[in-house]
């Protein structure tokens, strides 16, 4: 689901490819490569900002998974829960370990036959899962975010 500031970050990504574009052709009509080239690389920074968002509502969508998961995961549990839920930033280690913690009780309960400490190391493993993809996400959207930075920069230098 597009947040706000993903609906805003869209527009000025199609904006900068259709100025990038305008800018481009009519570079190339009048035969000017530096507004040629200026042109492209604010094209360039459209496509790079249209991919950060892109990534930012894939790692949203993880990051729902994850929150439902740990929803059945606590429906396991008996009594009250210690454990963390998932952040508003994912981070790789976190989800790594959850995984891990996951398996071992998904393996327990299988040892010693209880169905909801092994559904609770499931529900665990999978969330750790989300939220290892939702961090993944999170650092592409930022480097696409960089990126375009870059090509806007560049082309402010033109």
């Amino acid at each position: 689901m597009l947040r706000v500031r993903d609906a805003t970050q869209v527009g000025v990504g199609i904006g900068e490819k259709v100025f990038g574009l305008s800018v481009e052709i009519a570079g190339t009509v009048f035969g000017n490569e530096r507004m040629r080239d200026r042109g492209r690389q604010l094209g360039d920074a459209g496509t790079e900002r249209l991919q950060a968002v892109e990534e930012e509502v894939k790692s949203a969508s993880r990051q729902a998974e994850a929150r439902a998961h740990e929803s059945k995961e606590r429906a396991h549990q008996s009594g009250g829960s210690s454990s963390k839920g998932p952040g508003a930033d994912p981070s790789a280690p976190r989800a790594a370990a959850e995984s891990v913690k996951g398996t071992v009780k998904e393996f327990a309960g299988k040892a010693t036959g209880s169905n909801a400490l092994r559904d609770e190391g499931r529900e665990q493993k999978e969330r750790g899962k989300d939220e290892a993809q939702a961090a993944k996400h999170e650092a592409k959207a930022g480097a696409h975010r960089e990126k375009a930075e870059a090509h806007r920069d560049a082309a402010d230098r033109r």
